[in-house]
């Protein structure tokens, strides 16, 4: 939601950022230089108000028991200090009597009596004042007591003064602030071109140039750099893959196709009914060759597809086995086949996509039918700690090992070695690892050759298949 009021560009965010850090930065500092210039005003005028009690209390005196006071004139010069300022003073006896001053301004009775000024504030005269309050202990033979001496002053001069102080840091808090902030969008693009580059460099390239980028950078961009590198690198990897793959499938479909199309003219070339017989038995099995083809182009075709998009779910290992048998093994075959399954009444739970995995499985199977198997095939579903395995074995010649690697490959088995259109264990192969798992061929201790489809079980802790 918050993402929909952002600027588009990192640039905009970062000034948007920039300005909010500045203007909180600057409101605080501003708060900052309110307190500071009322605390240094307050001080200052605070000075004068309590020197110029100070000078008032000394001038008190004793004269023949009778308690008197003259201000100096001092004490006068330093209120006036404070520039249009009002001021009140009063000087109290010991039994509090008036020696001279305002009679309304009276010492507060709760203070204590003690040398030290009390300042305050106190509402006087329709204004508020900053006051301080000096008591003095004044003996004589004849009379002892403590006298207070209170002066008010108005805050007009004080307020005046934190304005002041307050224009002149401000404008500097202003000045410091615009400059760090055109330095730190300064900054933020210098910082940020690296990027420009990465982004010219990308656009300047030809559509299928794929190489690495080499672009000099600071290190904090090297794992951008690294991440297209990457992903650039598995792009690469995919449209070798399919071009080949596109290469070899036009070159298998090419082939039957020209195969058809010459078999359909020479049936007209025939004579007898025998001869025609024969022509349309080897087109029969040309079509049969291309639709097995095409089935599997097809399901490469989706099996990529979906390897890369469908999240993974808990599948039922044992039930696709189930499912696969059925589409893979016809119900008439030209020679009797013996399908061994020892089906789980257990689930065998793995994580996968359950329509690769039953695609893989129905190649397999089919291979196994189709180029394998004289009479038997035997399927097994073996447990362990950590995997899960289909065992596909059948009583046929097998692959030699030396064709192992080989065959997990595209159209790399010798169009010699049988009918098949190549596809069926690459598929497989493909399905394997898009489930972090991998297929394997072996020899059965009975001499059965063997093809293991091994995936993780995916399992939590506590499962059970």
């Amino acid at each position: 939601m918050l993402a929909r009021w952002l600027p588009a560009s990192i640039q905009g965010r970062l000034r948007l950022l920039l300005a909010t850090v500045f203007a909180v930065g600057g409101s605080v500092a501003m708060v900052a230089a309110w307190f500071f210039s009322t605390a240094a005003a307050t001080d200052a005028y605070d000075r004068l108000l309590i020197s110029a009690a100070a000078q008032i209390s000394e001038a008190i005196s004793l004269e023949h028991g009778r308690f008197a006071v003259l201000p100096p004139d001092s004490a006068f010069e330093t209120l006036a200090q404070s520039k249009g300022d009002r001021f009140f003073l009063a000087v109290r006896a010991p039994d509090g009597s008036l020696l001279t001053g305002h009679p309304a301004l009276l010492p507060d009775p709760a203070e204590r009596l003690e040398v030290a000024p009390k300042l305050g504030f106190r509402r006087f005269a329709g204004a508020e004042m900053r006051t301080v309050t000096i008591r003095r202990l004044i003996a004589s033979p004849t009379a002892k007591g403590w006298c207070s001496v209170i002066v008010a002053q108005s805050l007009d001069a004080r307020n005046q003064l934190v304005l002041r102080l307050m224009l002149k840091i401000g404008a500097i808090i202003l000045f410091v602030g615009a400059l760090g902030f055109a330095a730190s969008l300064g900054a933020v693009r210098l910082a940020l071109r690296p990027f420009d580059r990465i982004g010219q460099a990308i656009a300047a390239r030809r559509a299928q140039d794929l190489h690495p980028l080499d672009v000099d950078s600071p290190r904090e961009t090297q794992p951008l750099i690294e991440a297209i590198n990457a992903a650039l690198a598995r792009l690469n990897e995919r449209m070798v893959a399919l071009q080949n793959f596109a290469g070899l499938a036009a070159h298998q479909i090419r082939t039957p196709l020209a195969v058809i199309g010459a078999q359909t003219e020479l049936i007209l070339t025939d004579k007898t009914p025998k001869a025609r017989l024969a022509r349309v038995e080897r087109l029969r099995a040309h079509l049969s060759k291309l639709s097995r083809l095409t089935h599997q182009l097809l399901g490469q075709a989706m099996v990529s597809y979906r390897t890369e998009r469908i999240p993974h779910e808990r599948v039922d290992l044992a039930e696709l086995v189930g499912q696969a048998l059925r589409d893979a093994v016809p119900e008439s075959l030209d020679r009797d086949l013996a399908v061994d399954f020892d089906a789980r009444l257990e689930p065998v739970l793995v994580s996968g996509d359950g329509i690769i995995l039953r695609e893989a499985l129905v190649n397999l199977i089919s291979n196994a039918v189709t180029h394998g198997a004289r009479s038997l095939i035997r399927i097994r579903i073996d447990l362990a700690s950590e995997t899960v395995s289909v065992r596909i074995a059948d009583d046929g010649p097998g692959l030699a090992e030396a064709l192992w690697d080989d065959a997990l490959q595209p159209f790399s088995i010798p169009r010699d070695k049988g009918d098949g259109a190549g596809l069926g264990l690459s598929i497989a192969t493909h399905v394997a690892r898009a489930h972090g798992g991998s297929l394997g061929f072996g020899r059965t201790a009975d001499g059965l050759f063997e093809i293991s489809l091994i995936l993780p079980r995916g399992l939590e802790s506590g499962e059970s298949a």
